[in-house]
């Protein structure tokens, strides 16, 4: 019998890859809030339906924050790594003072947050077009 508290494939949002990223990017501004994460258009997708776990906000925000910390095992994209850590994990509450908190200068800082954001959109969609088999 299925969870009712999960959505059907019947009832899974349809994204378009811009609707898509544009979704990751509002879910990354909110990533320590979970009452706006729940209503994020992407607790509604392929990618938190097929994650284990009830609640899609928690599951939505397990997912970016796995992507996050995955980048920290490649020494090519540890700088993306550090940038959105810093941004969206580790409670900056300005872009500026999370240049200064990493020693960048703010324009260095905003080229590592815009690729790693970019990363992150990517990967999801992957997982979104294909299933957790993507993850690589």
């Amino acid at each position: 019998m299925p969870d009712p508290s999960e959505p059907q494939a019947d009832e899974l949002a349809v994204l378009s890859q811009e609707e898509f990223s544009e979704a990751v990017r509002q879910a990354l501004r909110h990533l320590a809030r979970p009452g706006a994460l729940a209503g994020s258009p992407l607790t509604r997708t392929r990618l938190v339906a097929e994650h284990p776990g009830g609640d899609p906000a928690e599951a939505l925000r397990e997912l970016l924050e796995g992507t996050i910390e995955a980048l920290d095992g490649d020494p090519r994209s540890a700088k993306l790594h550090r940038a959105l850590t810093a941004t969206f994990m580790g409670g900056a509450p300005t872009q500026e003072l999370a240049a200064e908190r990493l020693g960048l200068p703010f324009t260095t800082y905003r080229r590592h947050l815009t690729a790693g954001v970019e990363h992150v959109c990517q990967h999801l969609w992957q997982r979104e077009l294909y299933g957790a088999a993507a993850r690589a």
